[in-house]
């Protein structure tokens, strides 16, 4: 055996000297201004494997430019010649002179097909051979393979002869009525298509071979070819028509796209029998796609800084994509492809019928011809009217490569998508609600003029400036289709494939140019097309989790194309997103839902969303209570689930495999950077949450509002997991950097969940709702600056600011006493409920160092005021006279009281504070990195977490809790009048204390004295004896003086940015668990028993306790059973696992009504079976 491979290895090496040697002669022949011999050519021509493997040093690189050339040029003059002789005669008759031309230009084109084999290989190799590029250049070889693609196959050609026409030739012999020699030329024209693929690689592309590219026409004139193959007339077709009857004359046909006139044609014969044939679409993708040398549109909206060779070529890349050729194939590719996926779907739908019976079949079958019309409506009678008659009824039909046709129309989406993004752009600038950030418009030529006119706060001269400098971009389209016919086609296509497509396939590019595209068009063909467009987008977010290979690999074969990783790659997307929610329209017929900038009065379309919502109260500044018009389009096309699925997807695809790998460790960090990505750009940033509270459907918010506290806390135990394993975050922080990842996701998902909390809060406050404008000491614009937004200010991006107006003008601000209003205050608080608690847990593990600390604590600060309320309105009208002469005519709120206790409840009872700042005041003790005014900061928590604790607490307290109406209230207030809790309290209080003087010092001021001289009102000795002594009458802390120090409530006042909030304002409610389960219960959500559920198995926290089992999961696993208690009835769980957990160290064990009297048994029961 060794023999034989020796043997073998010989011959092909001597094989291997034959090729080069006869290179060596034909480029000496050539220089010596020869041609090549025939035997030469005949060897050379079947030794294309040979060309392919042997060696490739600059000499065979040079005698393979030089065989291409010459014979691309002489079989250009033997095509013509072949082309020229039938017009001189009228009957041509087949003779040695004609059959042996016939020959030479198989021989010639057999030439052309092997030389370009290893240029090919050459030119996609992993390192772009740029001198072999210049070479291309300089020989001028494109301009040569134009003329052999015209020579080929020119207009109005015949792939083949009949008795009574003419013919090309064939491969195989002389024959005039073959069709061979269609096969030989097609397989040249593929083969220029491959080695044109690979020339686009180079990065950067030389300029003098792009400009050599542009000017050739040489990707044109590839689609060129293909489209005259496949309207060529075919003599066998037409004789097969005659036979059946048919005849010349016969109309278009009417089959669906692809089976029409081409099945029975030469060119249909190649497509079906050729290697080269099955891989037409395969090869135009990745020619088109090459070509796209960088993801930039006309009028670029992200700022890109690019090398100064690409910028160079860009206009060469966008004139070589806008040739009419490439425009007509990827428009009459899209319709036909959407009408074959809509035929294919209508059959499917009549076969499923047929089985069900004959009078279901023909019902069925109109819903399912009425079903593809509201897909595409209207489009096979407006789409076909443009294209000529020769190709209504074909087109050019692709390789089923794919699952399905609707897969195949996705990909033919996608690569038309990511054409038209890189040489389309809307005739104008959008308009949004709000200045975009620094980021956005960065390289054009007016970038902070521009920003300017998009947020709408230019002067005329700053619009004027935009206007000449719009006028210097280069074109905004190709000469044959406009913006909207663009948008028509591929957003026609995009709705049908994703209705249709296979659930894993993947897409990116075709949204982000139809969510860019939208914005760029005039008002009224924006706002006729914004609540499909929703609808598709909706169903195209979720699909952003796919192409990863099921967790086990990190970048699937698709996020690889962008060179990016997936989370950089979707950025584009999801901005195009957010700005899209903000999007404005200027007020027509055709925006007849739009909101404006003003009382409810003046929308009334908002005025139908929230029905019996009350008249705006007098002079008041806030806008109705309806959303935005495009925010109002995207929450009845599904944006919530969409945004749901997705974060369910990415998490439960990475985050149970994290720790096999450093490929599954990198998939899921780069997985938590999305999810971080996602909701900033769709519900920070665009400045929406708020009205999303108010006016979304109320299970569906529920539902995003505790998928993203799961989100949360799976991330933060994730990453917590893989810090402690070094050994594999290494090598996964290696693979993430390669693609321009990082490992921020957990800090990230952090800031942004706390900027959601402050934007709630900042909406709901109390404070800003009430005695808008007019009284004595506010000013005129007090609510504008009273709107302080500090978390979300600091994270960014660079020169953003969310400005509060457009928060309140999008639907953000609801009248109070409504059901929006209501409805957001709820959900704000189930928030609050579903965040606060992981936030502070994950500051106390993970903080400082990889969760900001500062935004937890500004939280619990917030929280703490809102106790201190009385405390700080007192101290405020005892220093400042106009206050107290305001306080004397205005009526604190009555409820205002009662919402403090509810706060000190949430705080003490809820996060258990006192515990949590003192664990924090000790960690960060023995630093010496913090600046002062962070010492300042945290001592500042502290004391007014102390002084919480503190205030509030007597006999009053205890008599309040009989009294009360919330369940959680009374039983907080009656355990908080107990002995031992207050023993427990005591010794907080003690510790906190402690670890305040430990610090004081660097706090810097008056701050070390007050600090000392803080008294603790703790209960007596006596009383606590008295207390243990007592049997009947719950304990009552006696109380010693206990003063909230000035300093801090000076320190906490000047942190309002105007004090007379205190007097006009009031204390918003605290987080009521029973009003958030009235909610939830009327919402129809019904959510897992396990308060520590962590289950993400679904596309919804809705669906989670109403799906039924995957198939094959089995019974008693976890995921996707519902299980429930089979002692008390009354708790049911998503899965045996929660189950388990909740009755193990839940606490369901002891709160178990039915497992009273029973002991020594564990678990939960056996599921209820539903």
């Amino acid at each position: 055996m060794r023999r034989n491979r020796a043997v073998a290895g010989a011959a092909a090496r001597e094989q291997k000297s034959a090729v080069e040697r006869d290179l060596s002669a034909a480029l000496t022949s050539l220089l010596a201004g020869q041609g090549l011999q025939r035997h030469l050519v005949t060897r050379l021509g079947s030794s294309q494997d040979e060309m392919v493997e042997m060696e490739q040093s600059p000499a065979s690189k040079a005698a393979l430019l030089a065989v291409l050339g010459w014979a691309a040029r002489e079989a250009t003059t033997v095509a013509q010649a072949l082309q020229q002789r039938p017009q001189q005669q009228q009957q041509p008759r087949p003779g040695p002179h004609a059959g042996a031309s016939e020959e030479e230009l198989l021989r010639l084109l057999q030439l052309v097909d092997a030389a370009l084999a290893p240029l090919a290989v050459l030119a996609q190799a992993t390192s772009p051979d740029v001198e072999l590029r210049r070479a291309v250049a300089r020989t001028q070889l494109p301009q040569a393979l134009v003329r052999l693609l015209a020579a080929l196959c020119p207009p109005g050609f015949r792939c083949c002869g009949t008795a009574c026409g003419r013919g090309s030739g064939s491969r195989g012999g002389a024959g005039v009525g073959n069709g061979a020699g269609l096969e030989a030329r097609l397989d040249v024209v593929v083969g220029i298509a491959i080695l044109s693929s690979g020339l686009w690689i180079a990065e950067p592309l030389p300029p003098e071979l792009a400009a050599c590219l542009t000017e050739s026409h040489l990707v044109d004139s590839v689609v060129v070819a293909l489209l005259r193959a496949q309207v060529a007339e075919c003599g066998q077709q037409q004789q097969q028509q005659q036979e059946r009857g048919g005849g010349a004359g016969a109309g278009p046909s009417t089959a669906p796209a692809g089976i029409g006139r081409i099945s029975g044609s030469c060119y249909g014969a190649w497509l079906r029998g050729s290697k080269r044939g099955n891989r037409v679409w395969t090869v135009l993708r990745a020619m088109l796609r090459n070509v796209v040398t960088a993801f930039l549109q006309p009028r670029t909206w992200h700022k890109t800084t690019l090398p100064h060779g690409l910028a160079l070529t860009l206009p060469h890349c966008r004139e070589a994509l806008s040739g009419p050729a490439i425009q007509l194939l990827l428009g009459r590719v899209l319709v036909a492809e959407t009408n074959r996926c809509l035929a294919e779907a209508q059959a499917e739908a009549e076969e499923d019928a047929a089985e069900a019976g004959g009078s279901t079949a023909s019902s069925s079958r109109d819903a399912a011809t009425a079903a593809a019309g509201a897909a595409a409506p209207g489009l096979y009678q407006q789409r076909w009217h443009a294209l000529p008659e020769c190709l209504r009824s074909d087109t050019l039909p692709l390789p089923r490569n794919r699952s399905s046709a609707a897969d195949l129309l996705l990909d033919v989406s996608e690569i038309a998508g990511s054409v038209w993004d890189f040489i389309v752009s809307g005739p104008r600038l959008p308009r949004l609600g709000q200045q975009p950030p620094n980021v956005m418009f960065g390289d054009h030529p007016a970038a902070e003029a521009v920003r300017k006119v998009v947020g709408g706060v230019a002067t005329p001269e700053e619009e004027a400036a935009v206007a000449a400098a719009e006028a210097q971009l280069p074109p905004l389209h190709p000469p044959s289709y406009t913006a909207v016919q663009v948008y028509e086609l591929a957003h026609a296509a995009l709705t049908v494939a994703l209705a249709h497509a296979p659930a894993e396939a993947e897409c990116l590019s075709a949204p982000s140019l139809l969510a860019r595209l939208v914005m760029e068009l005039p008002p009224r063909l924006a706002a006729a097309r914004l609540p499909g467009l929703w609808r598709t987008l909706s169903c195209a977010l979720p699909r952003l989790a796919c192409g990863a290979d099921d967790g086990n690999a990190f970048q699937g074969p698709f996020w690889k194309f962008f060179g990016m990783c997936r989370s950089q790659s979707t950025q584009s997307l999801l901005s195009y997103l957010g700005l899209l929610l903000q999007l404005q329209l200027s007020p027509g017929p055709a925006a007849a839902a739009q909101p404006n900038k003003g009382p409810a009065a003046a929308n009334p379309a908002a005025a139908t969303v929230a029905a019996g919502s009350p008249a705006a109260p007098s002079g008041a500044a806030a806008p109705g209570p309806g959303p935005g018009f495009s925010l109002r389009c995207a929450l009845r096309g599904g944006l919530l689930p969409a945004i749901e699925a997705l974060l369910r997807r990415l998490l439960g695809r990475t985050a149970a495999v994290a720790l096999a790998g450093p490929q599954q460790a990198a998939g899921f960090m780069d997985a938590a950077q999305q999810i971080a990505n996602t909701v900033d750009h769709l519900l920070r940033t665009s400045g929406v949450w708020p009205a999303v509270l108010a006016h979304g459907p109320p299970q569906q918010v529920a539902s995003l509002v505790c998928t993203m506290g799961k989100a949360l806390g799976v991330v933060g135990d994730t990453f917590h997991a893989l810090r402690q394993r070094p050994q594999l975050l290494e090598p996964a922080m290696q693979l993430l950097i390669a693609v321009d990842g990082n490992d921020t996701g957990q800090r990230a998902l952090f800031d942004v969940l706390s900027a959601l909390l402050e934007q709630a809060r900042c909406m709901t406050d109390q404070g800003l709702t009430l005695q808008r404008g007019g009284a004595a000491g506010l000013g005129g614009g007090w609510h504008v600056w009273a709107r302080r937004l500090p978390i979300n200010d600091s994270i960014g991006p660079d020169g953003f600011a969310l400005h509060t107006d457009w928060v309140a003008d999008v639907g953000g601000c609801p009248f109070t006493d409504t059901a929006a209003a209501h409805q957001q205050r709820v959900l704000a608080d189930w928030a609050v409920q579903m965040w606060i608690p992981e936030l502070t847990r994950q500051t106390d593990r993970d903080g400082p160092t990889h969760v900001y600390s500062a935004f937890t604590m500004c939280q619990l600060l917030f929280m703490a005021c809102q106790v201190l309320w009385p405390a700080l309105r007192e101290s405020l009208i005892a220093s400042d006279a106009a206050a107290a002469e305001s306080a004397a005519a205005i009526t604190p709120p009555c409820d205002a009281a009662a919402n403090a206790a509810g706060w000190r409840r949430f705080l003490l009872h809820d996060l258990d504070a006192l515990a949590w700042t003192e664990r924090l005041l000790v960690r960060t003790a023995a630093s010496t990195e913090l600046k002062p005014v962070n010492w300042l900061r945290l001592g500042v928590l502290g004391l007014t977490v102390l002084s919480v604790s503190q205030v509030g607490v007597g006999r009053e307290a205890c008599d309040a809790a009989a009294d009360s109406t919330s369940v959680a209230a009374a039983s907080w207030a009656a355990a908080e009048c107990n002995s031992d809790m207050q023993r427990q309290q005591g010794e907080q209080q003690r510790n906190l204390l402690q670890q305040l003087r430990r610090i004081s010092h660097r706090m810097g001021g008056e701050w070390p004295a007050t600090v000392e001289g803080i008294q603790l009102s703790l209960p007596s000795e006596a009383a606590a004896e008295e207390a243990r002594g007592a049997a009947a009458a719950p304990a009552v802390r006696t109380l010693q003086s206990f003063r909230v120090p000035e300093l801090l409530l000076q320190q906490l006042g000047a942190d309002l940015d105007n004090p007379y909030l205190l007097i006009y304002g009031g204390v918003p409610p605290a987080p009521d668990a029973q009003q958030v389960g009235a909610l939830l219960g009327d919402a129809g959500l019904a959510l897992c028993g396990n308060p520590a559920c962590r289950s993400l198995e679904g596309d919804s926290e809705a669906g989670l306790m109403a799906a039924p089992a995957p198939a094959g999961r089995q019974q008693g696993g976890g995921g996707g059973r519902i299980k429930t208690c089979s002692r008390c009835r009354a708790v049911r769980y998503c899965c045996g696992a929660c189950q388990l957990q909740h009755w193990a160290t839940g606490g369901h064990k002891e709160a178990c009504a039915g497992a009273a009297g029973v002991s020594g048994i564990r678990g939960g029961g056996q599921s209820a079976g539903r």
